[in-house]
């Protein structure tokens, strides 16, 4: 079967799913319109209930001004503490108040640690979330005495005169009010989340309710008695979700095995690519499964995949070839390189002391006494080739560092006492900058070669400047540190990259190896360097791993 109807056959069951999902929403709306009839009537109810709350609300507002006027004329405040009490008392006894308190600066100065409550007008509302005054919901005013000085009443709310046949006042913790009421909290936060009407029974009557949000913390829950025999929208919501999931069911039963026939040849066909990624070239067989009968299209692209992958692998077959020639022409003229450095290194001395040396020869010949400045110049320019050879041996050796374990900050330091008791550094100024905490592994000794070269490199940078100067900061971070010095000298002005290539050096007595030794240490110790110039500085950047908090600090390698 070809794959062209097979995606004929996607699309029927696709037309299928949209059906199925139009009817769903016809069922939404039918349903949207069985719960609106009984809407109006439940917000009438809540209505009612709140309308007596703003008339007890307006009362209650009226008696705690009339309160705040005769507390400013009784000086209140100025009162003794047992004064406040027992007048209090006597007028919360007198006027039926439950909660009187008077608040400065936000500090009650009657009760002592009741916390300052919340005003929500025509709502009740939950004065403490523990103790007395926590378990009923109350009406609360309050007014102004004098300045940052407020009166708070609180009254229980008389829902008597309400003519609602079942109410309920809640909030996120818990239940206040209530009439004919025998649910959980769990019940009232489940219809607030789907916002629909519901039924629930209770003393033998069947009663549809619903919850409503009256304030930002309070909700309130109304109903009146109904027929069971009215169908409401939840129910009709329950009746297609079922039919959808059994939709749904068979639709994936049957979409598995049309799956397996249209997919799974394709999926044969990106393994074979992922396996060519990875350098497996390796052609996928037309006559096993799941490619045979897979279809015409299918199986032509496989053709096209096994005849791609021949050519793929005749032509890397061939760049390996090409890439082992260009290395060895590359290893040769780098060679060539090196060798002709090394002899143009060697030359200039060797030069200079057979010319001194025939010097010398003519002065014994004739009799002459022999320059004592003659002699010297001999040895320092042996000196120089031996140095020369040294450092050679130094940059060939590649000996592996001895790592010790050491406190980041420790080896920093220890490094840069190191350069700054050098005298040969002594007109330099040198300023250190550390930040950060952690362990390192570093051959301590390896790493003073390094901060000499990069001292001395900068020195010689800075050798026409009066004030030299010469900043090295080192920070850790989380997984690695970096140890930067910078300079403002005339630096390099080739590409940076090319400061690291052997005998590359514009000083007159440089030998081009000094940052390339410094390279080879640093990534003995597994890190890296770089070199950069910008707005008049040179910045040599060095970054090695720090040892992680999971791993065996303590332990000394040799890596």
């Amino acid at each position: 079967m070809g794959i062209r109807i097979k995606i004929t056959m996607g699309f029927v069951l696709l037309t299928v799913v949209i059906i199925s999902s139009v009817s769903f929403w016809a069922a939404q709306s039918l349903g949207l319109s069985i719960d609106s009839s009984d809407y109006e009537k439940l917000v009438s109810l809540k209505n009612q209930l709140t309308t007596v709350l703003k008339l007890e609300q307006t009362s209650l507002d009226r008696t705690a001004d009339e309160l705040a006027t005769a507390f400013r004329n009784l000086d209140m405040l100025n009162k003794t503490p047992v004064e406040q009490q027992r007048i209090s008392e006597s007028i919360k006894s007198s006027m039926n108040i439950d909660w009187l308190d008077i608040f400065v600066n936000d500090a009650p100065l009657l009760s002592g640690s009741l916390p300052k409550p919340r005003r929500s007008t025509g709502s009740i509302c939950r004065l403490s979330r523990s103790g007395p005054y926590s378990y009923q919901g109350y009406i609360l005013s309050e007014s102004e005495i004098a300045s940052n000085t407020r009166l708070f009443i609180a009254r229980r709310p008389d829902l008597s005169r309400s003519a609602v046949p079942m109410f309920c006042f809640f909030d996120a913790f818990g239940i206040f009010d209530q009439r004919e009421f025998s649910q959980d909290l769990q019940f009232l936060q489940k219809l607030i989340g789907e916002n629909l009407s519901g039924e629930i029974r209770s003393g033998g009557e069947i009663f549809r309710v619903r919850a409503f949000n009256i304030s930002d913390d309070m909700k309130l829950l109304t109903g009146y008695p109904a027929q069971r025999t009215i169908i409401s929208r939840l129910d009709i919501d329950n009746l297609m979700i079922r039919l959808t999931i059994l939709q749904v069911i068979g639709l994936l039963i049957l979409g598995y095995f049309l799956g397996r026939r249209l997919f799974l040849p394709l999926q044969a066909l990106g393994q074979g690519i992922e396996k060519v990624a990875q350098g497996n070239w390796k052609e996928i067989p037309l006559d096993q499964p799941p490619m045979v009968n897979s279809g015409v299209e299918i199986e032509s692209v496989a053709r096209s995949f096994n005849r791609m992958v021949k050519e793929l692998s005749i032509a890397q077959n061939r760049l390996i070839e090409v890439q082992k020639e260009l290395a060895k022409k590359d290893k040769l003229a780098a060679l060539g390189r090196f060798s002709a450095g090394i002899a143009h290194e060697i030359n200039n001395p060797l030069g200079t002391i057979l010319a001194n040396a025939g010097l010398l020869k003519e002065a014994l010949q004739k009799g002459q006494e022999v320059s004592a400045e003659e002699i010297e110049e001999i040895i320092a320019e042996v000196k120089r080739c031996k140095n020369i050879i040294s450092t050679l041996r130094t940059y060939t050796s590649k000996a592996r560092p001895h790592l010790t374990t050491m406190n980041f900050t420790d080896a920093v330091k220890s490094l840069f006492e190191f350069v700054r008791q050098n005298s040969e550094f002594s007109l330099l100024e040198i300023d250190l900058n550390i930040d950060g905490e952690g362990q390192i592994k570093i051959d301590i000794e390896a790493m003073q070669q390094v901060f000499y070269n990069l001292t001395r490199n900068a020195a010689e940078a800075m050798h026409d400047l009066k004030n030299a100067h010469l900043a090295i900061s080192a920070r850790a971070l989380s997984d690695h540190c970096e140890i930067s010095f910078i300079d403002f000298g005339s630096g390099f002005e080739c590409e940076p990259e090319l400061v690291f290539e052997p005998l590359s050096t514009t000083k007159p007595q440089g030998t081009g190896l000094g940052l390339i030794i410094c390279q080879a240490i640093i990534e003995g110790h597994s890190g890296k360097i770089s070199a950069s110039r910008k707005n008049g500085t040179t910045e040599f950047l060095i970054m090695m791993p720090l040892i992680q908090q999971n791993s065996n600090i303590g332990e000394q390698d040799n890596a």
